[in-house]
């Protein structure tokens, strides 16, 4: 993960080719499943679970 360091979550979602999981979990409103794709892209469960709040309290800010 040392290569995702200083890089958007956005472009970390896009290079580990997983993008269309965190939005079909983000769509479907799978917590867990969103953490655990945040978490393969490198990011600690709390900052995850952050992101993952963040969204599921305005969608339409994050393009949902």
């Amino acid at each position: 993960m040392e290569e995702l360091k200083g890089v958007t979550i956005n472009e970390r979602l896009f290079a580990l080719k997983v993008t269309e999981s965190f939005d079909a979990a983000i769509k479907s409103k799978n917590c867990k499943a969103a953490i655990e794709v945040l978490e393969q892209c490198g990011l600690s469960y709390s900052s995850a679970l952050e992101t993952v709040s963040s969204i599921f309290k305005n969608p339409k800010r994050y393009g949902y």
